[in-house]
């Protein structure tokens, strides 16, 4: 499996060993983007995601050595009781995004093993990844993984599905999605509503989903 690279564009996701669910009620999505947001938030740069019972889907940018130092510095400063990569230390030291992620899973894992009193595997092996080769996929990838849970027949709205960044994004409010460049990459907050109603799955030849 490809190892992930500073500094570029990735679709993250991952599903449950045997298709199995990894979120059984409300705290257990709600876990997860806690531990997503502890472990992963100085080394990862995150533009979507989409949680549903047997998978996940993020879009991310693996942040080079000196964004995460100025994410880490800018953050300390706002908000000096919380603790990042998974540590609570004063200064700044980088760490590896794929083992970042890593202890999320693992961290989950645990959690979810012990609050259903079972043992054993819960995800399918290491994350899967796949780069973004081409950016002009970056849009349809933000519409297709907010619409996924329609793709999959779990509900009919995008809109309303509670466990996807769409209704934050529209809130200004998910402080751990990089908003700013969404609104780059669509243009404005009315084109990025636009494309999700009129989404039309076409990507290049070196991108493929799953």
């Amino acid at each position: 499996m490809e190892q992930i690279q500073e500094g570029y564009y990735y679709h993250i996701y991952n599903r449950g060993a045997d298709k199995s669910n990894l979120f059984r009620s409300k705290q257990d999505f709600k876990v997860f983007l806690q531990k997503y947001f502890h472990y992963t938030f100085i080394s990862v740069d995150t533009f979507a995601w989409c949680l549903m019972n047997n998978h996940f889907h993020f879009l991310v940018k693996i942040r080079l050595t000196q964004e995460q130092n100025a994410v880490f510095t800018k953050n300390r400063l706002q908000y000096p009781a919380v603790s990042f990569h998974g540590d609570h230390y004063e200064n700044f030291k980088p760490h590896n995004a794929s083992r970042q992620l890593g202890h999320l899973m693992n961290s989950y894992t645990k959690f979810f093993n012990s609050k259903y009193s079972r043992s054993g595997t819960l995800i399918e092996g290491a994350f899967k990844r796949k780069r973004i080769i081409n950016k002009s996929n970056f849009a349809h990838l933000v519409c297709y993984i907010h619409r996924n849970p329609i793709h999959h027949g779990i509900t009919n709205s995008y809109v309303t599905y509670p466990y996807t960044s769409y209704k934050w994004i529209l809130r200004n409010f998910d402080r751990f999605i990089n908003i700013d460049e969404l609104m780059h990459e669509f243009g404005s907050l009315e084109n990025f509503k636009a494309a999700h109603e009129e989404f039309i799955l076409l990507l290049d030849d070196n991108y493929y989903l799953e």
